[in-house]
């Protein structure tokens, strides 16, 4: 009898039926039977109240299983000691609050600023953050019914071999943390709040009590208030329901990449069915197989082999003793070992039919695929609870393996490695312009984030989504105090622009204001900063319509420019005009530089733009949030493309270069296929654009129509403009596409798609009025789809449909704040 007084409790009623089990509960709490005792902070190390120790890493999962994930898995179990067990345990876990509540205190800055709209702003993003937890509790969306996860990954170890124990954890970081898996040492703090919500679902997530070092942790994951039910057909705990379900056959050519898109689908058209709906668990449990158990595997196929039924009438018979030679060879010629693997897949629900309901989704999307892939599950019927116990990290022990179910399989490592939940959807780098994946994770995604650059690339037809998108990463970024500035097309950034109160120009050549470069240097130092750039500007204007011309005297021209740039100013200092260097290249007695003169005289005094590059620069800075409106200008290419290049050349002057360089910039160029190809200067000043954003904490969003706006198709290469922008952006975003478009973006090799990144590309859809979806390319080159769905609040905030703006305004002049009326509108039921 061991000295805990717990063990005795544990070891004679483990295996006693679901009806005696529901007795005991009103006897005992439940607690009591849980394996988490006490933490030692100096060793990293559960004292547990079973007699063993354990240790349980918390870690990153793979976004995709394939190979390489196998073989770590087999070197972990190859360097398992004797008498130890390891859980691999994936939660789908409701627990969203950590990243929303860090998303909500970081897009609160402005509104703790900002005096005027502060108000307007703050409640914008308690809306949005309470609209992430509503879809934990409910649907996302009409088509899309799973509930929004925060996937968590376990990998747990357990023995009473202390020595040993501690021994193989660090073998086990070690290799965890080599194969990309980020091993944290899962402290009780991190633990409780995972199984706590597993047992009390039907608590407020938000108000998880904090881990308690002075009491026994077992006592601590269940609440006083909690009532658990043990029936035959489930586990009830909390009022709600958990279903188990163990395999009854595995594939016969099983792949782990097979295996990873169990976790859920997010590929076929049926992709929204075949989802867990609800909280799960997935474990699977592994120890060394028994010497005399190993033995009797071996007796077992041994008599296999004795057999003599004839191979032409059974022909199943031929590969059972193909397969027990091939066994036979392993154990005995090749001494390699073999391991009880044991695999539990839990399902919740609200209710007993909710579970019953996923339970049935599970089982029937599980057993797809043939013999390469269909796992036949059926319900654990009598043993939920055990189950679920054992699915725990550090759960699992040796009477629950090897006697009171039996159901573990025996397996070599190679084998086992092949059904390991490793696999979850990737949570993003940081919460800012916030996404869920097709598998129902809540992902963060921040494009400041990243070793190469900040720029991004996004590709989306007329109606695809694009301008709620890029209003929304205006808003994130805007809210958390990024400066904006946008490049806007028919006023889709109006509408938002106007509600917070931003600065919006609208560029009409009847009205011209002046953006003359020249009048914002100070001195020459800086003149020579921007001598490059400038002497671009001027030979776009100037240089001759024909490209092989203009290519042949560029060197030429653009060195007496830059000669002539440096002379002027000395002379004339910031009041310098297009109109002084056209005079001093006339002086040049070459047809070619009286040419570019002449062709100068549009934008010079007495031009038709002259109005644009004449006198002091008029365009200035008063707000954070910026949108210029360029469909004005859009019949005038002449003026329109130096404007443009001009708008970005004063954010980089009075943002960049300002003494106040605190806060980063979000630039946003809408519609640019309008623009881009049509001039190859102005390719070369996307190019400049892009490079000086990073140098300044800028980036650079660039949004285009489809693919073929960068790519010629004829010459089968991107154009001149796409190889500038692939280059140089780290994030690449396709959203729904014209078929012309995605084919010609598949077929043009310039991104290393697989066959499921294309099936994944063809699939992208925007479902109105639920969600848009997008292709997503990470600067680690992650290729994942996401989608955006859009609160009521900020539908309200951004929207221009009449009726929708008229409401506000009817509530405003009623005496409400425009927060409280927009805040009103948005909690309306449908």
């Amino acid at each position: 009898m061991s000295g805990n007084p717990l063990t005795a409790p544990l070891a004679d009623i483990a295996s006693l039926p679901t009806k005696i089990w529901g007795s005991v509960f009103k006897r005992y709490k439940l607690s009591k039977f849980l394996p988490y005792h006490l933490y030692d902070p100096k060793i990293e190390m559960y004292i547990n109240n079973d007699d063993s120790f354990g240790c349980i890493f918390q870690c990153a999962p793979r976004i995709r299983m394939g190979t390489s994930t196998a073989t770590a898995i087999e070197e972990m179990l190859n360097k398992l000691p004797d008498n130890t067990f390891i859980q691999f345990t994936l939660v789908g876990s409701k627990n969203i609050k950590q990243v929303v509540e860090n998303w909500r205190l970081e897009h609160k800055k402005r509104a703790k600023t900002d005096k005027e709209h502060g108000e307007l702003l703050a409640t914008a993003i308690d809306n949005m953050a309470e609209f992430y937890y509503s879809k934990t509790v409910e649907a996302p969306s009409r088509s899309m019914t799973a509930k929004l996860k925060n996937f968590t990954l376990f990998v747990s170890i357990k023995s009473n071999k202390k020595d040993a124990l501690m021994s193989y954890k660090g073998t086990l970081k070690n290799i965890l943390a080599a194969n990309h898996f980020a091993p944290q040492n899962a402290t009780p703090d991190m633990v409780k709040p995972i199984i706590y919500e597993l047992f009390n679902g039907g608590h407020d997530l938000r108000d998880i009590p904090a881990y308690d070092e002075f009491a026994y942790l077992n006592n601590q994951l269940i609440a006083p208030s909690t009532k658990v039910v043990v029936k035959d057909t489930h586990l009830e705990s909390d009022g709600r329901s958990w279903i188990s379900l163990t395999p009854q056959a595995l594939p016969k050519y099983a792949h782990i990449s097979d295996f990873g898109e169990k976790i859920g689908d997010y590929v076929s058209k049926a992709l929204d069915t075949n989802q867990f709906k609800d909280t799960f668990m997935i474990t699977t449990s592994i120890t060394r197989l028994p010497k005399t158990k190993t033995n009797g595997v071996a007796r077992n196929h041994s008599m296999i082999l004795g057999q003599k039924w004839s191979e032409a009438i059974f022909r199943q018979f031929a590969a059972a003793k193909e397969e027990s030679v091939s066994i036979l060879d392993r154990i005995d010629s090749r001494k390699e070992k073999l391991y009880a693997m044991d695999l539990n897949i839990l399902v919740s629900g609200d209710n007993f039919d909710d579970a019953k309901e996923n339970a049935q989704t599970i089982m029937s999307y599980w057993n797809k695929g043939g013999e390469y892939k269909a796992i036949t599950l059926d319900d654990a019927m009598g043993i939920h609870h055990l189950n679920f116990m054992a699915s725990l990290p550090m759960g699992i022990n040796r009477e629950y393996m090897f006697e009171t179910t039996g159901k573990y399989r025996s397996m070599f490592p190679d084998q086992i490695a092949q059904f390991v939940p490793l696999e979850a959807d990737y949570k993003g780098n940081h919460p800012n312009l916030m996404l869920f994946s097709r598998r129902a994770q809540l992902s963060g995604f921040d494009l400041f984030i990243s070793n190469i650059n900040f720029n991004a690339y996004l590709v989306a037809t007329s109606g695809a989504g694009k301008s709620v998108l890029l209003n929304m990463l205006g808003f994130n970024s805007y809210t958390r105090g990024d400066r904006v500035f946008v490049l806007d097309y028919d006023n889709s950034f109006l509408k938002l622009c106007e509600t917070i109160d931003g600065q919006y120009i609208f560029l009409d050549p009847q009205k011209p204001i002046s953006f003359n470069p020249f009048s914002e240097i100070h001195d020459e130092a800086e003149l020579m900063e921007d001598l490059a750039y400038l002497s671009d500007f001027v030979y776009m204007l100037g240089s001759s319509k024909s490209e092989q011309r203009a290519l042949e005297d560029e060197k030429l021209i653009k060195t007496k420019l830059q000669d002539n740039i440096k002379l002027l100013f000395r002379e004339f200092g910031n009041k310098m005009e297009v109109t002084h260097i056209r005079d001093k290249m006339r002086q040049v007695d070459d047809s070619r530089f009286k040419d570019f003169a002449d062709q100068l005289g549009t934008f010079c005094r007495g031009g038709i733009y002259s109005r644009f590059l004449e006198g002091k620069n008029e365009f200035n800075i008063q707000k954070e949030f910026i949108v210029v409106e360029f469909k004005g200008i859009e019949n005038h290419p002449d003026i329109r493309d130096p404007i443009i290049m001009l708008l970005i050349y004063h954010i980089n002057q009075l943002m960049y270069m300002s003494g106040d360089r605190k806060n980063r910039i979000q630039i946003i160029l809408d519609e640019a296929h309008r623009f881009l190809g049509k001039n190859p200067r102005m390719d070369d000043f996307i190019e400049q654009a892009y490079r000086r954003a990073r140098k300044y904490d800028g980036s650079i969003i660039l949004a285009t129509q489809g693919f073929d706006d960068i790519y010629n198709a004829k010459s089968g290469g991107l154009s001149k403009a796409g190889t500038v922008i692939v280059n140089n952006s780290s994030w690449k975003w396709f959203m729904k596409q014209t078929e012309t478009s995605i084919n010609m973006l598949i077929n043009s090799e310039v991104f290393n798609f697989s066959d499921i990144d294309k099936e994944i590309l063809r699939s992208i859809v925007t479902v109105k009025p639920e969600y848009s979806e997008l292709f997503m390319i990470t600067p680690e080159e992650y290729k994942l789809p996401y989608r955006l769905l859009m609160d009521k609040f900020f539908y309200y905030l951004t929207t221009t449909d009449p009726k929708d703006k008229a409401k506000i305004n009817q509530l405003v002049e009623n005496g409400m704040t425009l927060a409280k009326a927009i805040e009103t509108l948005a909690n309306e039921k449908d």
